[in-house]
């Protein structure tokens, strides 16, 4: 393999940032260095240890759990190739008991009934017609009537449950763009693509994947605690990148700088960051795009209170939360999920303008809130409050300003391909973007991060090939 002598700066080390530097690695680029602002790899993917499990690390997901789908899936593909899924475990959020407001466990086959007709009906959003659909059309009312039309078919003392089930289950939905259902687009709903497959769980934490990519690295390529303030394109000789560290300001050059910061560093960063600014049109994209928060909370027990297998409970409230997300937060809560080799701690799923929130509360408030929710809807008030709790917080996290992306009403898929679009300085492509963000297709997800960044970094490949023909 020939030497690429071409300089190239990665600005992340989360999974785009870490896949691109792999790639230029492997294809022959010799001087590759990769700008983390934090003290750790991985970006949005942190897996954090609790303690102690049966003498193996008890873990916990703050962001990405688990690999969506396996056919076709480049995560699914590096993890199968490095050994990382045994045992192979399966997540099905969907699972397990469905609880109402007033301490009641809904019946198990209507359950079943209700969540078969919604995966029909969300199923029906794959083949939304964008050109027949009103641009300001939501998928919130969406799903609300087309689910009202099916759900007529059950008997009037029936649908109370049934209204307890739809709210929870919009709620589940919402964890998909973590946001409000009625901020996403249904006109561009069909351009997310799932991938054939189950849910699939990294027994040793998704950072197992991070860990394979990072050790194909050459030494000395990361710096870490590097926060870049200002990336110059001036010329086609070099790209200038402005960044602070521990021991004060520092300044790196290189013929290309790969951009894989988060849409929402962007869209609170990008007037100051770039120099000249970007292009207009880049900056209504990244104005346009949707870009949700969500959160998840983990309280933790001295001694579980459910037996293993019975400790996975869904919320089901009689009304739905669509106006006061921040004084009844705990509304937007779709439940809680036992956890994978950590028998003590479970794991609740927040989202949008309530994850938000959340944030702006205490542990104590929090962990109060959250027993307080298990035995009303567990009937029990004898359960007792957890030790300690952990959260994420990722709206509030400098270096990522909310959790991942999604189109809305005000978006487009042109904004996508316009966001991932690199700035050019005499066809040379000087600074170019990846990430979750700038994916067609597989927005929101790691996989999408991970083919973003092969994609750079094959563009700049390609470039230098097209050089060296004679």
């Amino acid at each position: 393999m020939s030497s690429i002598r071409a300089s190239v700066i990665v600005v992340g080390a989360g999974m785009a940032g870490l896949s691109a530097a792999q790639h230029l690695f492997n294809a022959g680029f010799t001087d590759v260095q990769i700008l983390e602002a934090s003290d750790r790899l991985g970006g949005r993917v942190h897996t954090y240890d609790i303690g102690d499990h049966n003498g193996r690390s008890a873990l916990i997901e703050l962001g990405a759990n688990f690999i969506h789908g396996t056919h076709g899936n480049a995560v699914y593909s590096l993890a199968t190739e490095h050994n990382l899924l045994s045992p192979f475990v399966l997540l099905d959020r969907m699972g397990g008991c469905v609880y109402t407001e007033d301490g009641r466990r809904i019946d198990q086959s209507l359950t079943d009934r209700v969540w078969k007709i919604f995966h029909e009906v969300e199923k029906e959003l794959e083949d939304i017609v964008s050109e027949n659909t009103d641009p300001s059309a939501d998928v919130g009312r969406y799903m609300e009537d087309r689910l009202q039309e099916r759900l007529g078919q059950f008997a009037p003392d029936q649908q109370s449950d049934i209204r307890a089930l739809l709210n929870c289950m919009l709620n589940y939905l919402s964890l998909y763009s973590a946001e409000d259902l009625e901020k996403v687009s249904l006109k561009y709903i069909g351009c997310y693509r799932e991938i054939d497959g189950k849910n699939v769980i990294l027994p040793k934490g998704f950072r197992s994947i991070i860990d394979v990519i990072a050790q194909d690295l050459p030494p000395n390529t990361l710096r870490f605690n590097t926060k870049v303030e200002k990336i110059s394109y001036l010329n086609t000789k070099t790209v200038t990148v402005s960044c602070q560290t521990p021991s004060g300001k520092r300044t790196f050059e290189a013929n290309h700088a790969i951009v894989t910061c988060s849409l929402g560093v962007l869209k609170s960063c990008h007037s100051d960051m770039f120099e000249p600014p970007l292009p207009t049109k880049k900056v209504k994209s990244i104005d346009a795009i949707g870009y949700g928060t969500l959160n998840k909370i983990f309280p933790k027990w001295k001694e579980p209170f459910w037996q293993r297998g019975e400790g996975r409970m869904q919320f089901a409230w009689k009304t739905r939360n669509t106006a006061s997300r921040t004084s009844q937060w705990y509304k937007s809560l779709f439940g809680f999920i036992e956890i994978l080799n950590n028998d003590s701690t479970l794991c609740g799923w927040i989202h949008g303008k309530a994850a938000e929130h959340l944030e702006t509360l205490t542990d104590q408030e929090v962990m109060t809130q959250c027993v307080t929710l298990i035995r009303q809807f567990r009937g029990d008030p004898k359960i007792p409050a957890p030790t300690e709790i952990l959260r994420s917080a990722w709206q509030t996290n400098e270096f990522t300003r909310g959790s991942y992306s999604f189109l809305s009403q005000m978006s487009s898929p042109e904004d996508i391909a316009c966001l991932g679009e690199p700035l050019y300085v005499e066809e040379a492509p000087v600074v170019l973007f990846a990430g979750e963000a700038t994916h067609p297709h597989f927005f929101s997800t790691t996989h999408g991060a991970r083919e973003s960044g092969i994609r750079e970094a094959e563009r700049l490949e390609n470039f230098y090939q097209k050089q060296l023909r004679p």
